[in-house]
C-alpha cells in the first residue's frame, strides 16, 4: 500500500558484493547460459547458484503515445533470429523516488537501477535449474507486488524468486503493471476516453503470457498460482471475482488484503480525473492534452492529486488516491462484498495479515503524539453516527499518545476483520479449500527501519515479504536459525499449495526440510473452516501454531457494526 510505508523492507538492499552485476544486484554466474526458444524467438538468460533468471521479457506493446491510456496491447513482435538478452532487468512503471539521477535509495521497492519509464510492461522469470530440461512441467507461482497501486516493481530486488523457486520446485514469475495515473485515470467521454483499471488490464495481459509461453520455460499453464501483497493482493481479490479470469489461474494466496479501503466510484475516479487534468492545464477529458503530458508533469501532477479531497465522506481514500475503479465491467461492487456474498470464483485460496498492520500507517500520518481529543475526532471523522460505539469498543488509553489506540483498531477494521469476513462469506457459499494464517514474528535484522522508528520491534506491514523470498544474503542480512526455519515453513506450505492445491499435502520436490515444529516436523495447517474450528496457522518463531477464533471479540464487533465499504 503506502509507497513511504513499506520503503524500511529495503533499507539495505544495496549492499552487494559483486562477481557480476546487473542493475545494481551481484549475480554469481555459470560459465554457460540459458538459451530457450520462444514463439518470438530465443532468449538468453543467466544461471545462478539457485537456477536460471530470465529478465525483462515484454507482455506487451509499450503503452506510450497513442497507446497510453489504452488496454495493453500484447507483444507480438518477432525477435527472431536475434537472441533476446534477458539478462538485464528492464524498467519499472512510473513512480515517484526512483529518480536515476540520483544516488538508488534502498528503502524504495524500485527496480534494479532506478530506472522508470512508461515502456514498462516487462515480467521475469524464475526457474529451478532442472526446470528447463525437464519433462514435467513445474507449476507457476505469479507474483504482483503492492505499493499503493503508486509504487513498486516486478524486479525489485524484494521480489527476487530464485531461492522461492528453489525451495519450491515452482518458476517464479514476477511482473510490472501501470500504477498511479497511468494505470488507473478515469476521464473523458466516447471511445478514446481513459476508462481506468488499465494495472488491472496490464495483470491480466501477463497472465495470458504465462498461458501462452510458460510451458517454454519448464512451466504448467495449467497450474498457475497468483500470490501477492497489499495493492497485489487486492488486485488477485479483483481477478477472483472478474469471470473473464477463470482459465488464466488455478489458485491464489492473498497477503494483507486492504479489504477495508474502497475502491472508487465512477464519479469519485472522474472528479480525480478532472482535478488531474486542471494541473496539467488541460480541459476535462481532453485525452489529446492528456496524452501530449511528458511523464514528469504526469508524475508531479499525480502527486499533487493526493492532496485533493474528492470525497469529504470518505476519508479512508486518502490511503489510495489512485487505484481500481468500480466500472460495471471488471469490478462489480467493493471487493468485501464480493467476498462476503460469494460472488468469486470457487477456486483454493490462502489469506492472512500480519499482526500490526496499521502501525505503519498511523505514525506515518501523525508524527507527533496524538491526544485524545484528535484521537476521538479521528473516529468521529471515519464513523460519524457510529462514533459512540466504536470508542465504547476502542476507548480513549489512559497514556498521552493514542497512537498505538488507532493502530490496534485500524488494523482490526481495515485488515484483520474484513479478511475474517471476507473469508466466512467465501466459505459459506460452498468453497471449502480455503486457508487463514497470521504472521506475527518481529524480524531480527538491524537498521532496516531506518525512517520508520515506530516499526522497530514491532511487527508491521510487508513485514513477513523478506521471508517469503528469502532473498536476505543478497541484501547483507542473515536470518537466525529460528527464522530460517519459519521462512522454510512458508516456503513449504506455500509449495505444497502451489502443487496440489493443499498447503499439507507435498507435492513434487516441494517438501522442505527443517520447517517449523517439534523436531522439524510441520504443523498441519487446517482449511479455516473445517469442522467448524475457524483455525488461523499463527507464522512465527519459535514455531507455528494453530490459533482458534483469533481476534474474535474485536472482528464479532466490526461484523455487527457492518461499517466495512
Amino acid at each position: 500500500m503506502r509507497s513511504t510505508h513499506t520503503r524500511a523492507v529495503l533499507c539495505s538492499l544495496l549492499v552487494y558484493t559483486a562477481v557480476f552485476t546487473v542493475g545494481g544486484l551481484a549475480y554469481k554466474l555459470q560459465e554457460d547460459a540459458p538459451v530457450v526458444q520462444t514463439q518470438y524467438g530465443p532468449v538468453k538468460g543467466m544461471y545462478v547458484e539457485e537456477g536460471a533468471i530470465f529478465f525483462g521479457l515484454p507482455f506487451a506493446a509499450p503503452p506510450t503515445g497513442n497507446l497510453r491510456w489504452k488496454p495493453p496491447v500484447p507483444f507480438d513482435t518477432a525477435w527472431s533470429p536475434e537472441t533476446y538478452d534477458g539478462t538485464i532487468p528492464r524498467p519499472g512503471c512510473l513512480q515517484p523516488g526512483c529518480n536515476p539521477n540520483h544516488p538508488e535509495d534502498p528503502r524504495h521497492k524500485c527496480p534494479r537501477g532506478l530506472k522508470i519509464s512508461e515502456d514498462c510492461l516487462y515480467l521475469n522469470v524464475f526457474a529451478p535449474r532442472t526446470a528447463l530440461n525437464a519433462t514435467a512441467r513445474l507449476p507457476v507461482m505469479f507474483w504482483l507486488y503492492g505499493g499503493e497501486y503508486y509504487s513498486g516493481s516486478g524486479s525489485a530486488v524484494l521480489y527476487d524468486g530464485r531461492f522461492l523457486a528453489n525451495k519450491t520446485d515452482t518458476i517464479v514469475v514476477t511482473t510490472n503493471y501501470r500504477m498511479g495515473a497511468p494505470g488507473f485515470l478515469v476521464a473523458g467521454d466516447g471511445e478514446d476516453a481513459a476508462k481506468g483499471n488499465y494495472g488491472i488490464l496490464d495483470q491480466l495481459s501477463a497472465l495470458k503470457w504465462v498461458r501462452d509461453n510458460i510451458e517454454n520455460f519448464g512451466g504448467d499453464k495449467n497450474r498457475v498460482t497468483t500470490f501477492g501483497q497489499s495493492a497485489g493482493s487486492a488486485s488477485i481479490g479483483v481477478h477472483l471475482t472478474y469471470n473473464k479470469t477463470s482459465e488464466l489461474f488455478q489458485r491464489s494466496i492473498m497477503m494483507s488484503v486492504p479489504f477495508g479501503i474502497p475502491f472508487r466510484a465512477r464519479w469519485e475516479a472522474v472528479s480525480l480525473g478532472n482535478h488531474f487534468a486542471e494541473l496539467l492545464n488541460c480541459s476535462h477529458g481532453d485525452m489529446t492534452c492528456l496524452r501530449s503530458a511528458s511523464s514528469k508533469q504526469i508524475l508531479k501532477a499525480q502527486r499533487l492529486c493526493k492532496k485533493f479531497t474528492v470525497n469529504p465522506l470518505s476519508p479512508l481514500e486518502m490511503f489510495i488516491p489512485w487505484g481500481p475503479t468500480i466500472d460495471g465491467d471488471i469490478i462489480q461492487e467493493q471487493l468485501i462484498d464480493s467476498f462476503a456474498k460469494g460472488h468469486l470464483q470457487r477456486k483454493p485460496f490462502i489469506m492472512g495479515t500480519v499482526m500490526e498492520e496499521a502501525r505503519l500507517y498511523i505514525y506515518g500520518s501523525w508524527e507527533t503524539p496524538m491526544s485524545r481529543a484528535v484521537y476521538s475526532g479521528v473516529i468521529l471523522g471515519i464513523f460519524r453516527e457510529k462514533t459512540l460505539s466504536v470508542l465504547r469498543e476502542y476507548p480513549p488509553a489512559s497514556s498521552a499518545d493514542q497512537r498505538d489506540n488507532l493502530a490496534m483498531a485500524a488494523t482490526d477494521f481495515l485488515l484483520t476483520c474484513p479478511t475474517r469476513n471476507a473469508i466466512r462469506g467465501a466459505a459459506a457459499s460452498g468453497n471449502s479449500d480455503v486457508w487463514l494464517y497470521v504472521f506475527d514474528h518481529v524480524w531480527s535484522f538491524q537498521g532496516i527501519w531506518k525512517g520508520e522508528d515506530s516499526c522497530e520491534g514491532h511487527c508491521c506491514h510487508g513485514e513477513d515479504l523478506p521471508f517469503t523470498f528469502q532473498i536476505e544474503s543478497l541484501v547483507g542480512q542473515n536470518m537466525t536459525a529460528d527464522e530460517q526455519v519459519m521462512a522454510d515453513s512458508i516456503a513449504r506450505h506455500y509449495g505444497n499449495f502451489a502443487h496440489t492445491g493443499d498447503p499439507n499435502k507435498p507435492g513434487r520436490g516441494a517438501h522442505v526440510p527443517g520447517t517449523a515444529g517439534s523436531g522439524g516436523d510441520a504443523v498441519n495447517w487446517p482449511r479455516y473452516n473445517e469442522e467448524g474450528g475457524f483455525t488461523n496457522l499463527r507464522i512465527s518463531t519459535p514455531k507455528n501454531e494453530l490459533v482458534q477464533e483469533y481476534r474474535k471479540d474485536r472482528c464479532d464487533f466490526w461484523d455487527r457494526l457492518n461499517d466495512y465499504p
